[in-house]
């Protein structure tokens, strides 16, 4: 009878050395009163932002690279502009920082109002 091998390719995969993930994007979403984002620009960044959210996982992740994304998606000209698919990828990004930082959000209470 053959022997069995002990190492299955997952528990191979497990022991390479890997850095931990973090968040790659790094384009601005705030900006300066007459100085604002066009529209499509601000569109084409938040489904960037979005789509690389979405692919990370909780606790594979490093939070850290999440503090600037977080604090500009609180912005009041994110939240209320006057784009509805800005304010809904906004919502959308909102949503998965609320997801990979549960259970501490990195909003205060007032910010989540």
């Amino acid at each position: 009878m053959p022997a069995r091998t002990t190492a299955a390719p997952a528990s191979e995969a497990e022991e390479q050395p890997r850095g931990t993930p973090s968040l790659r994007f790094n384009e601005p979403l705030s900006w300066r009163a007459g100085k604002q984002i066009p529209v499509a620009d601000l569109l084409r960044r938040l489904q960037a932002l979005s789509k690389e959210m979405q692919e990370l996982e909780q606790e594979d992740f490093e939070r850290e690279s999440l503090d600037t994304v977080a604090k500009e998606l609180a912005s009041p000209n994110l939240l209320a502009h006057k784009d509805k698919g800005v304010k809904a990828l906004t919502a959308s990004c909102l949503v998965d920082v609320l997801r990979l930082c549960a259970p501490d959000a990195p909003y205060t209470g007032q910010q989540l109002r």
